[in-house]
């Protein structure tokens, strides 16, 4: 009898076995789910944090990072006669890119299936900096990243359908169409300040960058990398694709005092501690609250541009900038998040894939 049934206990421990198996991928699953869940804004995650639960001031680390991401246009602005955009951005990721790598400490091996998101990450974020900055320059901080934050997301749901077979809701399509109705009023004519075709094609294409940026890094994570190590990793790798630009493009006007204080600026204040600050407010911070709290970057952008460069706005354009960021807003919080891969938190930036950055 005992032959043919086998051992005693035996059926036990291939429960216990299967148990194991089943919560070993059980946690795997609600690892991957966390780090979907800071995407681009791609946060540090540990042990303790999870375990401490919400924060009080969480929020505010949020916030005091999505400020520091609006100054970006505005520092540009700033900058010295004769600094290329190309060169900004390609300034802004060398000092900015080993920051968040050593902050964060990717060194360990790679998985080969993490290479190709990682290299299309890289690219990604190489052709976005110039993108974003050659926009603002043209048609001004507001329009210039008005329409690369609003742009983002529609090029991220048209990379979805064939990328991931993920379709949009009903409530994404009407989100849309609010979205899309104040870009068509931002970028109206206007006779104090005209758009500009080569500006506008710019920022369209730094919202279609980063859109695929954040694809690529999801793919990666999907891979076994964290979130926060693709972002150190792409940002640095960008910054070296970018280096033979300095060439063309002289940066010798990093050499003024104005110039060094707009490129430190960039690369530690506006790159590197604004992500550290999202990093340490994200985890903590319900992903409603961190999607109104990320609407400050477009805000801080537009305001600095009107009240600190005297840009022209206009009320039809201000109108234009309220559908816009009222369409950014119903896209983070009306969306069912568990269309994306089966993860139920997703934070606004992973699902709207907006700014960049940044």
């Amino acid at each position: 009898m005992s032959k043919k049934h086998g051992r005693p206990g035996s059926s036990s421990r291939k429960c216990s076995a299967s148990a194991s198996t089943s919560t070993s991928r059980s946690q795997a699953a609600s690892k991957a789910s966390e780090a979907f869940w800071t995407g681009t804004r791609l946060a540090a995650l540990t042990a303790r944090s999870q375990q401490a639960g919400p924060s009080k001031t969480a929020p505010l680390w949020i916030l005091a990072a999505a400020v520091l991401w609006g100054t970006t246009g505005t520092a540009l602005a700033l900058a010295p006669q004769g600094a290329h955009p190309i060169a900004v951005g390609t300034l802004r990721l060398l000092i900015g890119g080993p920051l968040l790598l050593l902050f964060f400490r990717p060194f360990r091996r790679l998985a080969n299936t993490a290479i190709p998101g990682l290299l299309t990450a890289s690219l990604a974020i190489a052709f976005y900096q110039p993108a974003f900055f050659l926009g603002v320059r043209t048609n001004g901080v507001a329009i210039g990243t008005l329409v690369a934050i609003g742009s983002a997301p529609l090029f991220a749901a048209a990379l979805q359908v064939p990328l991931e077979r993920h379709r949009p809701t009903i409530a994404w399509c009407l989100a849309t169409l609010s979205t899309i109705a104040g870009l068509a009023i931002l970028v109206q004519p206007n006779t104090d300040r005209p758009i500009h075709p080569l500006g506008l094609l710019a920022s369209l294409s730094a919202g279609c960058a980063y859109a695929l940026f954040v694809l690529a890094t999801r793919r990666c994570v999907a891979a076994g990398v964290p979130a926060h190590h693709v972002v150190a990793i792409a940002f640095t790798t960008a910054a070296l694709l970018l280096v033979p630009t300095l060439t063309w493009y002289s940066p010798v006007w990093v050499t003024t005092r104005r110039g060094l204080v707009i490129v430190l600026h960039l690369g530690i204040v506006a790159t590197a501690l604004a992500y550290i600050l999202f990093a340490r407010g994200v985890s903590r911070t319900p992903a409603a609250t961190t999607a109104t709290l990320s609407l400050a970057e477009p805000l801080t952008a537009s305001l600095l541009a009107t009240l600190v460069l005297g840009e022209p706005f206009g009320a039809a354009r201000a109108f234009g900038a309220l559908l816009l960021l009222s369409g950014l807003a119903f896209l983070a919080l009306g969306d069912d998040p568990r269309t994306v891969f089966g993860v139920k938190r997703i934070a606004f930036v992973e699902r709207l894939t907006v700014s960049r950055r940044r």
